[in-house]
């Protein structure tokens, strides 16, 4: 008891209201079910999902563009079905070539 009387930063940190404190800091940072680990990765994964709610409205966007584009002009919608869906017109033909690759492999 001398020893923590005669240094006087140790007195301090004797105090019953400092330990509980510092006791009280210890558990929310290291022990706490909510503790800061988890709330740094919580950030995380709201940070990633802001970032696909950002990518998947500008897909909406151009989406809609297409969408307005196709109920505007019939060619455009013909061009679309032919290029996309393999559509084809009466008495025509399609033939799809498709290449080997090193990753079908």
């Amino acid at each position: 008891m001398k020893l923590i009387n005669n240094i006087p930063a140790l007195r301090r940190l004797s105090n019953k209201y400092i330990l509980t404190g510092l006791g009280f800091i210890v558990w929310m940072i290291f022990l706490d079910a909510n503790n800061y680990f988890i709330h740094s990765e919580l950030d995380k994964q709201i940070d990633h999902l802001e970032n696909d709610i950002e990518f998947y409205e500008e897909s909406l966007a151009k989406e809609r563009e297409l969408l307005k584009q196709l109920e505007s002009d019939p060619e455009a919608f013909e061009r679309f079905a032919r290029e996309n869906h393999g559509m084809l017109k009466e008495g025509e033909t399609i033939t799809i070539i498709e290449y080997e690759t090193e990753q079908d492999e």
